[in-house]
């Protein structure tokens, strides 16, 4: 009878090949949890809409802004999506292709976390000429302005509704366009 000897060399390749397997298991594993996150944070946003429809068949933009504020301020409870910079982003350019408005979310500071122009990412958010958002980050009131923009020179008629986490403190603002925007 042979003796069977494994070289360590062989091993070490075992090794690797079991610590890549692993990692593959990994990776989708995560990846099927951010897939079921984003499904869940789109469905409840469907649903929430449809219930506010249904409820309230005259609803306004300001209620539709609401509902996308909470969304985005509240869930998912573990880590809400204005934490999340490319959750909130895929969220953002979703909804803005879905409902054809403009969104545009903002931390207090007015610095741009996600918008339907993405190339507007990370700048100060300054077209609000009378400090319509500072003012509804601080008393939690919702407001509209026009918006005059590079993005949109014609003028668009905005409203801000303030994003609040579980705690109820506002964390950011929303802006939601009153009218569609054409497709750029």
């Amino acid at each position: 009878m042979e003796k069977k000897t494994i070289s360590v060399h062989a091993f070490t390749v075992h090794l690797y090949t079991i610590a890549i397997a692993v990692l593959i298991l990994l990776l989708l594993v995560l990846g099927l949890k951010y897939l079921h996150l984003k499904l869940a944070v789109h469905n409840f946003t469907k649903s929430a809409i449809w219930q506010q429809v249904n409820q309230h068949p005259t609803g306004t933009i300001d209620d539709y802004g609401i509902i996308l504020a909470s969304t985005i301020g509240k869930y998912p409870q573990s880590k809400p999506l204005y934490t999340e910079p490319l959750q909130l982003e895929s969220y953002v350019t979703t909804l803005s292709q879905s409902l054809n408005r403009d969104i545009v979310v903002m931390d207090t500071n007015k610095k741009v976390l996600a918008d339907t122009v993405a190339s507007n990412m990370g700048s100060k958010y300054g077209m609000d000429q009378g400090n319509e958002i500072g003012m509804t980050i601080q008393d939690g009131k919702i407001r509209s302005f026009t918006e005059t923009s590079q993005d949109y020179p014609k003028g668009l008629s905005e409203v801000v509704v303030p994003i609040k986490n579980d705690k109820d403190v506002t964390v950011g603002a929303l802006l939601i366009s009153q009218t569609q925007i054409s497709q750029k």
